[in-house]
C-alpha cells in the first residue's frame, strides 16, 4: 500500500436485500406503510416502506413517517417506538470488533441501487413539522454513535493512545457510563464520518466545562479534555484547543497524576487501567510540547516539574493487560551507564524525543552561532538517533505494519532538528512569509550567511526537511498518523521552499522540486480532514507557483543575454 493510498470502502454490511437488522425477518401486509418515508422522499428516493425501511437502516439515519393526507392510517408500525432508550455504549460493546471503515464512508455501506454515493450518510432535509425537529438531529441516529467510536479506533486512536484498547475500554464504559469522556470520543470520531459536522458534540461536551455543569474532577476528564483539545486543534481552532489542554493539565496537577503513586491507588487494581492512567499524563505532556513546538504557544510548565511517572510500555503488552516492569524516563535517559539491558518501548523514544525539542524550545536566549549550548542540543538530537537500537531503526515491522510511535518519535526529531538549525541557517526567505500555518517559531528574515557555520546549519535543515520527505513514502495511510504530521510537512514545506529560491536558475532543481511536490501532494490527500492541511497545501502551493514563475522568468533572461553575449563573441572571433 502506497503512502498516499486513503482506505477505500468495502462492502462488509448486510446486502440491501437482506432482512433490516431492526425490524422482525418476518413481516407482513399490516407492518408495510402506505407512503415512502420523510428521509426518502426527502431525496426523492425508492422506499420499500418497512417500519424501518433497508435505506434508512443501511445508512444509520432516522426512519420516520408522516400521517396519510388520504385518510388512511400507517398500519402496525407507527405506534411502536423506533428509537431505544438503552446507552449507544450498550449496542456497540455487541460487537466492539472494528469494522473496515473509511474516511469517505465511515460505516462501510454498500452503495445501494438508484442513489448515488454522494448521499451516503446525508441528513433529511428540514421539515416543516416542529415536533420531528429532534429527530433531524445527528443524536438520533441509529448507528451514529458507533460510526464515530469505528472512526475513533479507526483512524485516531493509534496516533495517541492513552485511553485502553477499544474492547476493554467499551466494556468498561458499559457497566460506568462516563458521559463527558464519550462525548469527546465521538467528537473525534465523527471527524471521519462522512458528510458529517462535529459540532454538536463539540457543543456538548463546552457544557462539562462550564463552572455551573462542571465535570467530575477525576482522570476521565482530564482524558475527555485532552481528546477535545486535539481535536479543536485538528479543527485548527489553535486558541481553544490551547484554552482547554490548559485546563487538563491544571486538574491533572492537582489530581497529582504526574506522581507515580496516582495510578496504583486509582486504577482500580487493574493492571490495564493504571498504564491507562499512566499514558494519560504522558499523552498530556507529548502533546503540550508538540503545541508549544509546532503552534509557538508556551504553555506547558514542565520546566521546574518532577515527575515520577514511569514510561508506557509496548502497545501490545498495553493490549494484552501483561504489564512489564516499570521504568522511568531518568533510567532511560541513563541507560547508557547502567549494566542492566533494557528494552525500551516505542512510546519512550516518542517522550524521548519530545523532550529534546522542549530543551529546543527553552534555549531561545541562543543568539551566537558558536554557543556551546547549540552544541549541547544538537548532541541530544544526535545521540537519540545514535541510541536507537537494531529494532527501532526501522518503522515498519516484519509483518509490515507500521509503528505509529515511532513513526511520530522520527517525525519530533527530524522538526526539532528543522527549528534548531533554522535559527542559524541561510534558508530564510521572504518568499515563504505567507506560510503561516503551523509556523508560530519563524526566524527573522534576510540574515546573510555569517561564517563557514551557517553553511552546515542550512545543510542540517535541509537534510531534516527532507527526512521528513521520507516519512511521507513509507506504507499506510496518511489519515491514520497525528494530525501534527500536517505541521512537520508543513516546516519541511518552507526548508526545501526557500532552499529552491536560493538556487542559482540555471542548474538542476528537479530533485527539489519532487521533494516540494511529495509534501504539497501528502497535504492535499488529507486536506479533506484536517483543515490545516487544507490551509498549509494552498499556501505551500500558492508560494511554490510564484517561486517558480520567478525563476522561469529570470532564467530565460539569462538564457537571452548569455546567446547574445556568445553570438557577440562569435562576431568578434569571425573577425
Amino acid at each position: 500500500m502506497e503512502s498516499s493510498e486513503i482506505d477505500t470502502p468495502t462492502t462488509t454490511a448486510d446486502s440491501p436485500s437482506s432482512p433490516n437488522p431492526r425490524a422482525s425477518p418476518q413481516t407482513n401486509d399490516h407492518d408495510i406503510a402506505n407512503t415512502a418515508c420523510m428521509s426518502c422522499r426527502s431525496r426523492h428516493l425508492k422506499c420499500d416502506r418497512m417500519p424501518v425501511c433497508t435505506r434508512c437502516s443501511t445508512q444509520g439515519t432516522p426512519c420516520t413517517y408522516s400521517k396519510s393526507r388520504r385518510g388512511h392510517r400507517a398500519r402496525g408500525f407507527h405506534s411502536k417506538q423506533t428509537s431505544s432508550t438503552n446507552s449507544p455504549i450498550k449496542a456497540i460493546v455487541g460487537d466492539s470488533k472494528p469494522k473496515n471503515l473509511d474516511v469517505l464512508g465511515i460505516a462501510s455501506v454498500p452503495v445501494v441501487e438508484d442513489e448515488p454515493f454522494s448521499s451516503l450518510l446525508e441528513f433529511p432535509l428540514a421539515t416543516a413539522n416542529p415536533n420531528l425537529d429532534d429527530l433531524y438531529t445527528r443524536r438520533s441516529y441509529p448507528n451514529y454513535h458507533e460510526q464515530c467510536i469505528d472512526g475513533f479506533f479507526q483512524y485516531f486512536y493509534h496516533a495517541h493512545p492513552f485511553l485502553p484498547p477499544r474492547h476493554q475500554l467499551l466494556q468498561i464504559l458499559q457497566t460506568n457510563p462516563v458521559n463527558h469522556l464519550q462525548t469527546a470520543m465521538y467528537y473525534v470520531g465523527s471527524r471521519y464520518v462522512y458528510g458529517q459536522s462535529q459540532s454538536s458534540f463539540a457543543l456538548e461536551f463546552e457544557s462539562y466545562l462550564r463552572p455551573e455543569s462542571a465535570g467530575p474532577k477525576d482522570a476521565s476528564m482530564v482524558q475527555a479534555m485532552l481528546l477535545f483539545a486535539l481535536g479543536l486543534d485538528t479543527d485548527n481552532n489553535q486558541a481553544r484547543a490551547v484554552e482547554v489542554l490548559i485546563k487538563a493539565q491544571s486538574l491533572a496537577m492537582e489530581l497529582g497524576m504526574n506522581q507515580r503513586e496516582y495510578a496504583i491507588l486509582n486504577g482500580r487494581g487493574s493492571a490495564l487501567c493504571e498504564e491507562s492512567l499512566r499514558r494519560t499524563w504522558w499523552e498530556l505532556y507529548v502533546v503540550s510540547i508538540l503545541v508549544a513546538g509546532f503552534h509557538g504557544k508556551d504553555i506547558f510548565y514542565s520546566r521546574s516539574l518532577v515527575s515520577t511517572v514511569p514510561v508506557p510500555c509496548e502497545a501490545t503488552e498495553f493490549a494484552s493487560g501483561i504489564i512489564p516492569r516499570l521504568y522511568t524516563i531518568e533510567e532511560f535517559e541513563d541507560n547508557l551507564f547502567q549494566r542492566e539491558e533494557i528494552d525500551w518501548s516505542s512510546y519512550a523514544y516518542r517522550i524521548a524525543a519530545a523532550r529534546n525539542l522542549e530543551r529546543i524550545l527553552q534555549s531561545n536566549q541562543i543568539v551566537c552561532i558558536d554557543d556551546a549550548e547549540l552544541y549541547g542540543l544538537e548532541a541530544y538530537i544526535t545521540n537519540w538517533h545514535l541510541h536507537l537500537p537494531p529494532n527501532k531503526r526501522n518503522i515498519i515491522d516484519p509483518f509490515g505494519n507500521l509503528d505509529e510511535m515511532l513513526f511520530q518519535a522520527q517525525m519530533i526529531s527530524y522538526a526539532s532538528s528543522i527549528l534548531l538549525h533554522r535559527r542559524f541557517s541561510a534558508l530564510q526567505s521572504l518568499a515563504v512569509q505567507t506560510i503561516t500555518t503551523c509556523t508560530g517559531r519563524q526566524p527573522r528574515v534576510g540574515t546573510p550567511p555569517r561564517s563557514t557555520l551557517d553553511n552546515v546549519h542550512t545543510a542540517k535543515e535541509a537534510q531534516a526537511a527532507s527526512n521528513i520527505g521520507k516519512l511521507i513514502m513509507l506504507p499506510g495511510s496518511l489519515i491514520k498518523h497525528t494530525h501534527f504530521f500536517v505541521c512537520a510537512l508543513t516546516l519541511s514545506s518552507i526548508s526545501h521552499l526557500s532552499l529552491w529560491s536560493s538556487l542559482p536558475v540555471i542548474g538542476p532543481d528537479q530533485d527539489l522540486q519532487q521533494q516540494i511536490q511529495l509534501s504539497a501532494g501528502a497535504l492535499k490527500a488529507v486536506a479533506h480532514v484536517y483543515p490545516s492541511a487544507r490551509m498549509g497545501y494552498q499556501q505551500v502551493s500558492l508560494v511554490a507557483q510564484k517561486i517558480y514563475a520567478n525563476r522561469k522568468e529570470e532564467a530565460i533572461g539569462q538564457i537571452f543575454w548569455q546567446d547574445f553575449a556568445d553570438e557577440d563573441f562569435m562576431t568578434d572571433l569571425a573577425k
